[in-house]
Parts: C-alpha cells; structure tokens; sequence
C-alpha cells in the first residue's frame, strides 16, 4: 500500500484506534498510543493527534517490526513484561540499579542525545518548536519552516558537535530533510527527502519517500542514493558510522522495509561506503531476520525475527542474542553497553515498560524502586554510560493515565510523566 504522506500513513495506523477502545480500560489512547523505532515515533509525531501519545508516554512499539498476532515467541501483544521470555535468550544476573534524576526539563520529550550527553533536542508538541539543550540549558527553539502551513519539525540524530539531523513537514508539503547547527538550520537538497542519522564527521543520512535510502556528504550537496541488490525494493536507514562512510540500516523486498508486509522480506545491513553494495547482518541460530535499531563504534544492536534482541561486533562479525532481560534495545554505547526496555509492545498491551542497562556482565535496573508498571521511552545512551529517557508512572488503580495536557504542564507534580537522566556508574 502507498501513502501519499508520513502524516497519512499514521493516521491509518491510528483508525483502528479510533474504532475500538484498548483492552486495558486504564489507557487513554491519546496518551499511550507511540512507536519504538526512531522512523516509526517521528512518523507518530506526524501523525495529528498522535504526538500526544509520544508526549505523554513514549514507551517502544513495533507494529510491522515483529511477526505474528498471538501471545507467542515475536509476538507484539504478549501480555505484560514478566510473560515475555524469548527463545534461546540468556539471563544474566541483576545488578546494582543506577540512580535518576529529573532532566533539567522536566516535561519536554527528549528525541535526540549524543554521545556525551552533553547535547539534548526535545519537543513538547507537535506544532511547537523544538528545543535544543546544552550540558541542562536551554539554547532557544529550533526556528519552523515558516513558509509552511502547520509545520512540523522533527529531530532525529545530534552528534557531540550539537549538529543535528531533522525533518519537516506541512499542509499539502512535501517533506524536506534539514541539517541544524546549534539552532540555525539548513536545508538539504532533495525533494520529499528526510534526514535521519549524523555522523561524527558531519556527513548525513537518511531516505527519500518510498523507502529510498541516501548519503549527504559534506563535500556534496546533492543526495548519493544508496545501492540496493536486485532482489531488494526498498531501505531504511538507522545510522552512520563515525568517519560517515558506513551506514546501517534494513532493506526490505517489497515497497516497504516493514518485513512483515505481506510479499515482501528482508533483513538488516550494511553499507561499507556509499558506492557500495549492501552487507547483509549475519543471523543468530535459527533466525530469519534481523532489523537494526541503533549503532556507535563497532556496536550494533536490535530485534531478531523470533522475538529476542541483539547485539553485533562490526570488527569482529560476530553476533549474540542479548540477555532476556532486553527485548527492545534502545542504543549502545563505545564499549557495547546497552540500553533497552523489557518489553517491544504496544504500551496498551502492557503492564509497563521497564528500563535497563546491560553494563558487562550485569543487567542494571535504571529505576530500581520503580515496580515495573511504568512506561518508558529512551532516548539516548552516553559513553558515560547516562541514559537520557522520558518516563509516564502508572495510573492509580482502576483510574485512567494522564492526558497529554496534564503530562506537559509543569504543575504536574513529581508523579506525573517527565524526562530523566540516569546515572549508572
């Protein structure tokens, strides 16, 4: 199926939301409903609506990421974070919890971190400006596209320069793909193009509408397409390597890298340099694919088709099912730790989200006085070893979540959702 805009896309994705309430009679839809992917929340930013539920929760979702319907192994609706157990996962012991605190703003969604935590871009809104956070201060909003009717600005990825990569939309407007430094922006060449993932270097990458993945080389205006095999349709991209030569992503048979997309297939990758044919990620055991979610260094991490999670060594070319304590894995730091959440579920599926760190040998509750029944989205993993997240309490007994109004007003109280840092030393 083609979508004429991302915006038209997540609003499909909503109507069957529209129609029939959630099976958990706590859950407001308007602030639950978000997506775990980066594509998939900034395409649920666009989504009218829909931003409420990125606001008031954020918690990891994946409709098309996972296969199957059921309660069973890959499932996207298993019922809560203790039922889900995937095959052939590995349980390490619980460690020591790491210690939170509120994010100096404590009611803006951070989006995009970098490596050192230094640089954080977050929005309260969807047609409100996002705002750009050096080392807790506030550096101004991001200026929209004021040639736009009802602009949405997107942040996807900041390096630790405070560049970052964006993309915009509008009424009857193709989207453009920006680059920003600090709060000044600029736009990239392309038509309908988004910008999705920065490099160290400050080369760019990101993809064209219908799935069609691309380079910005600093030396380069215009956009390099990425080559696909023969066999493939479309690609998705997740992130570029430090140097901006290596790009990661999913590339996918059918018109979409959605895999479970009826007739189409596929699988994560890689791209050496830009001139070069894609590297298909090896498989763990028994797998038929895997989809990539995050990069830094030699690292990379992400979902396996049977429901588990990964982790890979470019260098080495070796990949691991990550601890069953992990099943939506964030981001990864230098040295291959790794931030994720219990489940990859549709928050009104689940109890709660719970947030760990898998720090050597050990998986480290991010909350440890948290009971698990709380929602989490995580937005970035420091080489410090920070984790950068927006967090939503459960609601009281028998009563709804907050709306969306009450999740982003600063009167909210210490209960109410909030972003935070925490601190795993």
């Amino acid at each position: 199926m083609n979508f004429d805009t991302e915006e038209e896309e997540a609003r499909r994705m909503m109507s069957p939301l529209a129609e029939e309430p959630p099976a958990d009679a706590r859950v407001d839809v308007a602030a639950t409903m978000v997506v775990g992917t980066r594509r998939r929340r900034t395409r649920m930013v666009a989504g009218g609506a829909t931003f409420a539920a990125v606001l008031a929760v954020t918690a990891g979702v994946g409709f098309a990421s996972l296969p199957g319907t059921g309660g069973g192994p890959g499932s996207p609706f298993a019922a809560a974070p203790s039922a889900v157990v995937p095959p052939n996962g590995s349980s390490v012991p619980r460690g020591a919890g790491c210690v939170t605190a509120d994010f100096a703003a404590r009611t803006v969604v951070p989006l995009a971190v970098d490596r050192s935590g230094r640089w954080v871009v977050g929005m309260n809104g969807k047609y409100q400006a996002p705002t750009l956070f050096d080392n807790g201060a506030r550096v101004g909003e991001l200026p929209m596209d004021g040639t736009v009717e009802n602009a949405v600005l997107i942040p996807t990825q900041i390096n630790s320069s405070g560049t970052f990569t964006a993309w915009s939309y509008g009424s009857s407007e193709a989207s453009k793909a920006w680059v920003f430094t600090g709060t000044t922006p600029k736009r990239l060449a392309g038509d309908d193009a988004q910008a999705l993932a920065i490099s160290e270097s400050g080369d760019l990458a990101g993809g064209k509408v219908g799935e069609k993945p691309v380079v910005w080389n600093v030396a380069k205006p215009e956009p390099t397409s990425l080559r696909l095999p023969a066999s493939y349709r479309s690609g998705e991209v997740v992130a570029i390597g430090d140097d901006g030569k290596l790009v990661l992503g999913t590339i996918g048979t059918g018109e979409t890298t959605d895999i479970t997309t009826v007739g189409s297939s596929g699988t994560g990758a890689i791209w050496p340099s830009a001139d070069a044919a894609p590297e298909l990620l090896p498989l763990p055991a028994g797998a038929e694919w895997v989809r990539p979610t995050a990069m830094r260094g030699d690292w990379v991490v992400g979902l396996v088709s049977d429901g588990s999670a990964f982790r890979y060594n470019i260098a080495d070319k070796k990949i691991e099912r990550l601890p069953s304590q992990i099943l939506w894995p964030a981001a990864v730091a230098s040295d291959g730790a790794v931030a994720g959440t219990t489940v990859q579920l549709p928050a009104v599926f689940a109890r709660g989200t719970g947030a760990v760190l898998l720090d050597g040998g050990e998986v480290r509750p991010l909350r440890p006085d948290d009971a698990t029944d709380s929602l989490y989205e995580l937005a970035g993993l420091t080489d410090d070893h920070e984790v950068i997240g927006y967090v939503m309490p459960p609601a009281p007994a028998n009563g709804p979540l907050p709306s969306s109004e009450a999740a982003s007003s600063e009167a909210s109280g210490a209960g109410s959702s909030h972003a935070f840092v925490a601190t795993c030393d």
